[in-house]
């Protein structure tokens, strides 16, 4: 906790919020704020370092954010071929009243890794994943697109990912590079205008 961005912060809290250490832990931590001023935590149970099912989550966080409140619900998991044995990195979005969970899916050092979306009732859901998902994936200019944020500035809407270089999926130099591309919508629908090689307009 911060009284601003730049700190410092302190952690005085006795316990982690959540851990689900019979689920493989709980990573990718997402906090959102709804329209009605309700907060919310988003995360991902890692199933897949022990071997059963990944299930995003959600859980209503008390007003001030430190303390959870009721009872967890499970959002989603992996059931599409192009999600291989995982579904991560969860995030909320609110596109004209539409709440929208945004996901990555596969194995984060490979090719296949990618980011889809789901459209659902409320933060607890129920949720149902885009037919035309992944709506970013790899090609000519980065591998292994996802785990992504979304910012909106001036009426345009950017999402901010990370991808490898093609063939050096899994590489430590020189690494994941952070990507930032323009969303534009369709019917409601995101369309990511990415990875993109070449210089685009400054946000």
């Amino acid at each position: 906790v911060a009284s601003a961005p730049q700190g410092p912060y302190s952690d005085d809290a006795a316990g982690p919020l959540i851990c689900q250490a019979d689920l493989g832990g709980a990573i990718d931590a997402s906090p959102y704020r709804d329209t009605d001023g309700s907060l919310w935590l988003l995360w991902k149970n890692d199933g897949n370092a022990i071997g059963v099912d990944t299930w995003l989550w959600s859980q209503r966080l008390a007003d001030d954010g430190l303390t959870l409140v009721g009872e967890p619900t499970k959002l989603l998991k992996q059931t599409e071929p192009w999600e291989g044995t995982l579904i991560e990195g969860p995030f909320f979005h609110r596109q004209d009243g539409r709440l929208l969970l945004f996901f990555a899916a596969n194995a984060y050092d490979r090719a296949e890794y990618a980011e889809g979306y789901a459209v659902c009732e409320g933060p607890t859901g129920p949720c149902v994943k885009a037919g035309e998902n992944p709506i970013l994936k790899s090609n000519e200019a980065a591998s292994g697109p996802g785990h992504a944020s979304m910012v909106v500035k001036d009426g345009r809407t950017w999402l901010l990912y990370h991808a490898w270089p093609p063939g050096q999926e899994g590489s430590t130099d020189p690494g994941r590079q952070v990507w930032l591309d323009e969303v534009t919508w369709a019917d409601g629908k995101p369309v990511v205008k990415g990875p993109t090689a070449t210089p685009q307009p400054r946000p």
